[in-house]
């Protein structure tokens, strides 16, 4: 096993006052999806001042992977804020803290596979300077093939499914043809599982 080296770095500043301070928080705007906080804080430095963030409902990612043909599912989808098409892995924001239920409910939704075999492979923050997105991310093993239809959303605009080879995905990615992070976080994740299993 290999040894875990840590480096520490000492600064002429304590640990313990390199840290955030929050005065009073005001929600600045708010739909059905997302919330957008202003807070007065004290900065690490100790100077007051502002810190804008926003807040979203946890996420789950799902891995379709196939063991037998030892590929995984993408799916095209158009996204409205970035005017583009890119590929993603299916994915959802959760109404409960079943994230394992979820995950079920949007692979489904959004291929229209089913499986009993699932394996959590863990969970990330998306960008912790400015938002608390938090994604936890699942492998489905897919042992049949369905009709790949999905039952998607009025909101979402997903154009197809396809299937890549496992093989393939590290030449997609370095080809930049994978844009999305939480696909490419989720990914990494599962190549890791893929190593040591």
């Amino acid at each position: 096993m290999a040894t875990l080296h840590i480096i520490v770095i000492i600064t002429e500043m304590k640990k313990a006052q390199r840290k955030w301070k929050k005065i009073s928080s005001k929600l600045i705007y708010q739909n059905p999806w997302i919330k957008v906080w202003e807070d007065k804080v004290i900065r690490p430095d100790g100077k007051k001042g502002i810190y804008g963030f926003l807040e979203k409902p946890t996420g789950v990612f799902v891995i379709p992977y196939s063991p037998e043909n030892k590929s995984i599912f993408l799916l095209q989808q158009n996204r409205y804020p970035i005017k583009k098409v890119i590929y993603e892995i299916p994915a959802g924001v959760i109404t409960t803290k079943n994230y394992l239920a979820e995950a079920k409910r949007e692979l489904f939704e959004e291929t229209g596979f089913r499986t009993k075999k699932w394996k959590y492979l863990g969970h990330f923050f998306v960008a912790p300077g400015h938002e608390t997105t938090d994604i936890k991310a699942y492998l489905a093993e897919i042992n049949e093939v369905y009709d790949k239809k999905s039952n998607q959303e009025g909101d979402e605009a997903i154009q197809k499914i396809i299937e890549i080879e496992v093989k393939d995905l590290p030449n997609m990615i370095r080809q930049g043809k994978i844009e999305c992070g939480i696909t490419l976080a989720s990914l990494y994740l599962f190549f890791l599982q893929q190593k040591i299993a």
